[in-house]
């Protein structure tokens, strides 16, 4: 799915899918409304250098560049030092580390072989998130997996390396039987590590999948009513699935942490989109960010459990994708923080002044 951006045709079918795709990260990354404030304010990278090191993907917009549609994966220590570009092609994003750490899965964009009904403006049409990809952590030696055609929203390795669950929308999918006239949305699949065999359906409507330290659960999000999203978790063979969060409160993104007994997430409260931690069964929730300048989301446990990354949008003015009236707005300011987990007084440290989104702690320091 195109990041950042909202497309605006009127067609129904394909187009209509992806739209809806779209906007769903829209709503979860990039919202105009989102306004929070901050338990204390941030603080920047200077004051990093007291955190332990470690290894932290994200995606980057060229300077002076729109958030979307051209971004590239980089790494940087966890302190906000030594930032390198892993890709070059405009097109990478969505990276996920592999269970050692020597590995980054990630999502390419590409035309698609089946043309949509609906008209693609150039230099659009080149940028349909349906491939995955694996490189080493140097950005070498890089392969395509699998394509999945109209769009990949997320993928994740499994613990033990095995299996990767993919948030996705196949061509059989957007083809099968859907009640009331909705368009349909992503699935949440099971597909192999090396990419082949047919990917299997474990839940319709459901995105950003996250595994449990031991394999066992999945944790993800789930659109139960139109535009109302939830945590969910569930045994990763697909049983006894339980919402852990209430759909009016749009929560998704949830991510474990390393010993099991936690999970991240973001949710709105209002209009606000904030970052919380919960314990694996739902209760004693935590707000972690609040900050009035920026809209924070997709949180990120460091290897040792003390630390989240997240990534925040500027939230003072509406920004990125397109108006209710349809006008084009202007791009939004991306920063990346790191802050203590359970330090309820630390301050969230910003991470260097470049456009950043997506952050992802390599799972060994």
């Amino acid at each position: 799915m195109p990041h950042g951006a909202v497309h605006t045709g009127n067609s129904v079918g394909p187009n209509r899918v992806i739209s809806v795709m779209v906007s769903f990260r829209a709503i979860f990354a990039s919202s105009a409304l989102a306004v929070l404030e901050m338990v204390t304010p941030f603080q920047t990278s200077a004051l990093a250098q007291q955190q332990r090191p470690g290894t932290i993907v994200f995606v980057h917009a060229p300077d002076r560049g729109a958030p979307w549609p051209i971004e590239d994966i980089y790494s940087m220590d966890a302190d906000g030092a030594s930032v390198k570009p892993l890709t070059h092609d405009g097109h990478s994003h969505d990276p996920a580390w592999s269970p050692d750490g020597r590995r980054i899965l990630f999502i390419h964009d590409s035309a698609l072989q089946t043309k949509p009904a609906y008209k693609e403006e150039n230099p659009y049409d080149s940028y349909h998130p349906v491939e995955l990809y694996v490189m080493d952590r140097d950005g070498k030696n890089r392969r395509l997996l699998r394509r999945i055609e109209p769009v990949i929203d997320s993928a994740v390795w499994s613990p033990d390396g095995k299996t990767i669950a993919v948030s996705a929308l196949p061509q059989a999918l957007v083809n099968s039987p859907q009640s009331g006239g909705e368009p349909m949305r992503a699935g949440l699949f099971l597909l192999p590590a090396d990419g082949q065999g047919e990917p299997r359906l474990l839940f319709r409507n459901a995105l950003t999948p996250a595994w449990s330290p031991d394999g066992k659960k999945l944790a993800f999000s789930v659109e139960r009513a139109r535009g109302q999203w939830a945590v969910h978790v569930a045994n990763s063979d697909g049983s006894h699935d339980v919402q852990l969060t209430e759909p009016p409160l749009m929560a998704g993104s949830p991510v474990w942490s390393p010993d099991g007994t936690l999970i991240a997430f973001d949710q709105f409260v209002g209009n606000n989109q904030q970052v919380f931690i919960m314990d694996a069964e739902g209760s004693l929730r935590r707000q972690i960010t609040s900050s009035s300048s920026w809209s924070c989301g997709h949180p990120s446990w460091s290897a040792d459990g003390k630390r989240l990354a997240f990534s925040c949008r500027s939230a003072w003015t509406p920004c990125g994708g397109v108006s209710s009236v349809g006008t084009i707005l202007p791009a939004c300011t991306r920063r990346l923080f790191v802050v203590s987990a359970f330090d309820v007084n630390a301050r969230p440290i910003q991470l260097g002044d470049r456009d950043a989104a997506m952050p992802v702690f390599a799972p060994v320091q």
